[in-house]
């Protein structure tokens, strides 16, 4: 009896593995990303649009020499993901802010950012 109740126990640890590593779903994400010089606020705004999701990103560059961010926010609802790229260009050593509004559905409730580089110098788009 013992044996059958631990597999089971097991099989039920794994199976909820995967949930803990979702994204999150809170309003306001911050970081202080000592690799990058960065400090990083994003906020979740309230949705005004449908299918809108809009995020204010400030960014303090704490880095002498302007630099630009590249970054993505993926959105999830369980069943679809979405990635909105980002380019935020940073001067030296100050903040720097944007609005990102991303094409999400209806349901997505799920968040998460990421760097993905820092250049050391300001990109043109």
């Amino acid at each position: 009896m013992g044996q059958p109740f631990a597999r089971y126990l097991l099989v039920a640890f794994f199976l909820c593995l995967p949930l803990a590593a979702q994204p999150r779903n809170t309003s306001v994400f911050e970081k202080v990303d000592k690799e990058h010089g960065l400090e990083i606020r994003v906020e979740k705004e309230k949705n005004e649009i449908p299918g809108i999701q809009e995020f204010k990103i400030r960014i303090r560059n704490t880095k002498p020499g302007e630099r630009t961010l590249h970054a993505k926010i993926t959105l999830q609802d369980g069943n679809t993901q979405k990635e909105c790229t980002v380019y935020l260009p940073m001067p030296p050593s100050a903040p720097a802010a944007d609005t990102v509004r991303c094409q999400a559905g209806d349901r997505a409730v799920y968040w998460q950012f990421e760097v993905i580089k820092v250049y050391d110098m300001i990109l043109v788009e």
